[in-house]
């Protein structure tokens, strides 16, 4: 499984959700696990997902850290 985590402002947290949902529903992909954490003025979101291709290119659309093995948490990257 690979997590995807995407930083959203929280003014713009609803209309990247929807746009979220409809990008998944579009290229057919279907996340195992969505997860929020608040930060400051932003919403973290971490999707999970079953297919590493999948992973890769939600990430790419949406500018998100896929965690990598050894590597400092992603998390703390996002928030700084």
């Amino acid at each position: 499984m690979r997590s995807v985590t995407v930083r959203i402002a929280a003014a713009e947290f609803s209309s990247t959700i929807t746009a979220i949902a409809e990008w998944l529903g579009a290229n057919g992909y279907e996340p195992t696990r969505y997860r929020y954490n608040h930060s400051e003025d932003a919403v973290l979101v971490t999707v999970d997902f079953s297919a590493a291709v999948a992973a890769d290119a939600f990430a790419t659309h949406f500018s998100g850290v896929i965690p990598q093995l050894g590597s400092p948490d992603s998390r703390r990257q996002l928030t700084t």
